[in-house]
């Protein structure tokens, strides 16, 4: 999704931030006000997410698309947790597709990579309960399962051994 920037010395400076006046180059490094992105985008994603009868979720979880990245864990049978850490970048419309990356601290040879509709990650993610995806997520990624993305043509990603 493309916001765009302010013109270059039209005094949205933050003050301290040095910006070369007149340079096109110029990059006005305030953060976006994501309130004003996140308005349009929760609409866009409620046909998709049960979005009317469940608003305070997809709004949660809209407003974690936007950040780009979610640290959770996985809780295994021993009890034990494996932390994780899950990133995205792609399009931020529900039918764009999601290149997303899978990434365990305590396990750094590990990791997975896959694409999926950006809909479907809002979906797990307003599915989550404190710091865990859903059953459904880890069955689809390890397993292959559906899990409720029927019909969305996405294959789950493989475990890739980084060197």
């Amino acid at each position: 999704m493309f916001v765009p920037l302010p013109p270059v010395g039209s005094g949205s400076e933050p003050s301290g931030t040095a910006t070369a006046a007149g340079d096109p180059c110029a990059i006005d490094p305030a953060p976006f006000d994501s309130a004003s992105i996140l308005g349009p985008l929760v609409p866009l994603f409620a046909p998709y997410c049960d979005g009317v009868s469940k608003r305070q979720a997809l709004e949660a979880a809209v407003g974690q698309l936007l950040h780009g990245e979610w640290t959770g864990e996985r809780r295994l049978e021993s009890g034990q947790a494996r932390p994780f850490s899950l990133r995205w970048q792609g399009e931020l419309a529900p039918l764009e597709s999601l290149r997303c990356a899978l990434t365990f601290p305590d396990l750094p040879s590990v990791h997975y990579d896959f694409t999926l509709p950006a809909y479907r990650l809002v979906q797990w993610l307003m599915q989550r309960e404190q710091r865990q995806l859903p059953v459904s997520f880890w069955r689809w990624l390890l397993l292959g399962e559906a899990g409720g993305a029927a019909g969305t043509g996405v294959a789950p990603g493989t475990p890739a051994a980084v060197a």
